[in-house]
């Protein structure tokens, strides 16, 4: 019975602190944001989408940072944690979504400062790749034959040796290779 409730509570914990992290609007922050975060999601492994991303630490202290996801705004996974050191450093990453069904994804940062403040910072909700999408058809180039073949035009008979008495050689067939 223990575990179910640690389950429900880990989870609960969760929730809080993504309404938390997305409930400060932006323009509401009075500081400039400690971390940039980029997603993009436009190609599939073994039929899931992957997320590419990007973290980046816009501070002057170094910090290590938890990314972590939310798909469709109820299914959340963790990514990677990155140590950055002061600005410009940063960090790239991908990971796979366990289905191919969703249809947005957010990536989220989230940092403790050496001044003690906790800061989390998104991308904005992106559209996931369509690993159901039907893959394009192969394209089929028809090669052209590499061997020309040149008969005289008289299938045979003599005509083509230059004298006109019909006394030639009967094969005057010529092939050439190309290539």
């Amino acid at each position: 019975m223990m575990r179910g409730a640690t389950s429900v509570m880990r989870r609960l914990a969760v929730l809080v602190a993504l309404g938390l992290a997305v409930a400060v609007p932006a323009g509401a922050q009075t500081e400039p944001a400690r971390l940039a975060v980029t997603a993009t999601s436009d190609h599939c492994d073994q039929g899931l989408p992957v997320v590419d991303y990007t973290v980046t630490n816009q501070w002057s202290s170094p910090v290590s940072v938890q990314v972590w996801w939310v798909a469709d705004a109820s299914v959340y996974g963790f990514a990677a944690t990155h140590d950055l050191s002061a600005t410009p450093d940063g960090a790239a990453g991908s990971f796979r979504l366990p289905f191919s069904f969703y249809s947005t994804v957010t990536v989220y940062a989230t940092a403790g400062w050496p001044d003690g403040r906790v800061t989390t910072n998104a991308s904005w909700a992106i559209p996931v790749a369509d690993c159901d999408a039907p893959a394009s058809p192969p394209t089929t180039v028809v090669e052209p034959s590499t061997t020309t073949t040149i008969g005289d035009g008289d299938s045979g008979n003599g005509n083509g040796n230059g004298n006109g008495n019909g006394y030639g050689n009967r094969n005057t067939t010529t092939t050439i290779e190309l290539g």
